[in-house]
C-alpha cells in the first residue's frame, strides 16, 4: 500500500512538473525580482527550426492538427478566418485584417520591380533610344508592291497584372523575431521566459534589399491556432507536436539581436549576451 501511494505521488509530481513546463506562467508585476526584454532572431533555415515552417504533403493526414503548412501560413489562415488581427510593426494602434495584410505583402513584392530602383530615370538621358527613320527615308514608290515597312510590325499588348493574387510565402519563411521577457519570479524563485509577440519578417530573395517587418502577432491572440499547427520531425513521422508546445518547451534555436533596448550587432556579441543571462541566473543561487 505504501509503495502504491509513493508511486501515485511520484506520478502526480511528474504530471504537475509537465504542466508547469508546458504552460507559460502569468507572473504578477510585484513578483518581478528581475526582468529583461529580449528580441530573439530565429533562422528558419537552421536545421532545428525547419519543422516550424514545413509544408506537409497532401498524402499525409495531419490528424488532430488542422494546420499543416507551417507557422507563418497558420498565422495568415487565422487572420483570414477573423480569429485575430495583425499589428503594424511601428504602432500598436494600427491593425491589419487579411485583405490589408495581403496588400502590404504585394507592396513588398512590387519593391522588387526593376523600375523601383530608379535606374530607368537615372540613365534615361545617357542611353536614349535611336530616333525612328522618317517616312521620307524609305522608298515610298514601291509601297504598292512591298507595302509599308510600318504595317508588318506586329503589335503586342501588355497583359494587365492579376489582381488579388496571393503573394509568394517563401520570403516570409526565412526568419522571424520573438519578443519576450526574461523574468525571475521572487515568489517561486524561478527564471522564466514569457513570449509577448512575434514579428514576421520579409527577406529579399535576391539578397539585395534590406529586410522588412511585415506585421506583429500577439502570443495571447495566436496561441490557440499555434496549438492546432503541426510540428513534425523530418526524421520520424511518429514524432509530432504542436507549434505552441514547441515554443513552450523551447525546442528551437535563436540568438538575441536586442537585449534591454541595446542592439546586438555580431554573433559573437549575441553569444556573449546569452551567456551573461545564464550566468546571472546561476549567481542568483548560493550553495
Amino acid at each position: 500500500m505504501k509503495q502504491i501511494l509513493i508511486s501515485l505521488g511520484a506520478l502526480t509530481l511528474m504530471l504537475g512538473s509537465n504542466l508547469i513546463v508546458t504552460a507559460q506562467p502569468q507572473i504578477r508585476e510585484d513578483d518581478h525580482f528581475w526582468r529583461k526584454r529580449v528580441v530573439n532572431r530565429v533562422s528558419l533555415i537552421e536545421k532545428i527550426n525547419q519543422p516550424l515552417v514545413r509544408h506537409e504533403s497532401n498524402y499525409y493526414s495531419g490528424g488532430k492538427y488542422s494546420q499543416t503548412e507551417g507557422m507563418v501560413m497558420a498565422l495568415i489562415n487565422g487572420l483570414k478566418a477573423g480569429r485575430f488581427l495583425a499589428y503594424d510593426p511601428e504602432a500598436w494602434t494600427t491593425t491589419y485584417n487579411y485583405d490589408e495584410l495581403v496588400q502590404r505583402m504585394q507592396k513588398f513584392e512590387q519593391s522588387l520591380a526593376p523600375s523601383s530602383d530608379g535606374w530607368d530615370d537615372a540613365y534615361s538621358d545617357d542611353f536614349s533610344a535611336p530616333a525612328e527613320p522618317s517616312v521620307t527615308e524609305w522608298n515610298v514608290s514601291d509601297q504598292s508592291e512591298w507595302g509599308s515597312p510600318f504595317e508588318e510590325a506586329p503589335v503586342f499588348s501588355e497583359q494587365a497584372p492579376v489582381q488579388n493574387q496571393f503573394p509568394d510565402i517563401a520570403p516570409y519563411e526565412q526568419v522571424f523575431h520573438i519578443v519576450e521577457d526574461y523574468i525571475f519570479d521572487k515568489n517561486t524563485s524561478s527564471f522564466t521566459q514569457r513570449i509577448d509577440f512575434f514579428e514576421i519578417v520579409w527577406v529579399d530573395p535576391g539578397e539585395t534589399l534590406p529586410e522588412k517587418v511585415l506585421a506583429r502577432f500577439r502570443w495571447e491572440d495566436v496561441k490557440e491556432i499555434l496549438d492546432e499547427t503541426m510540428w513534425k520531425s523530418r526524421f520520424n513521422d511518429a514524432e509530432a507536436r504542436s507549434v505552441k508546445e514547441v515554443f513552450e518547451l523551447r525546442i528551437f534555436n535563436a540568438f538575441p539581436i536586442e537585449v534591454g533596448g541595446e542592439p546586438v550587432r555580431t554573433l559573437q556579441e549575441a553569444e556573449r549576451r546569452r551567456q551573461e543571462m545564464i550566468e546571472f541566473e546561476h549567481h542568483l543561487w548560493s550553495y
